[in-house]
């Protein structure tokens, strides 16, 4: 695994180094400034990783809100039936990836 991150640092080091042209950014109606291309497209990838993360975290919310309530509903069937009936225990994601 240690390999597969060290090719991948070169990789985008050897792109960093190729992409060192000059290209004019415009962030407002005349207004611009001239910086290395690889800056420009760090700078969309950090702005990408940043929206995505508002988008799952949203998703997020309401799978945590949807969890509440089954557990909630596991709990009231149980005690309607009078059988023990017992919600599964909480996992984090690490242990839940570790089961088949």
């Amino acid at each position: 695994m240690k390999l597969i991150y060290t090719v991948i640092k070169i990789i985008i080091l050897l792109l960093a180094v190729i992409n060192m042209d000059a290209v004019t950014f415009s962030y407002l109606p005349g207004q611009s400034v001239n910086l290395p291309l690889i800056v420009v497209l760090f700078g969309a990838f950090v702005v990408g990783i940043v929206f995505g993360m508002f988008a799952l975290f949203g998703r997020l919310l309401s799978l945590r809100g949807e969890n509440s309530r089954l557990r909630a509903e596991v709990k009231k069937s149980a005690r309607l039936s009078g059988q023990k009936l017992t919600a599964p225990p909480i996992q984090n994601a690490a242990e839940s990836a570790k089961q088949p």
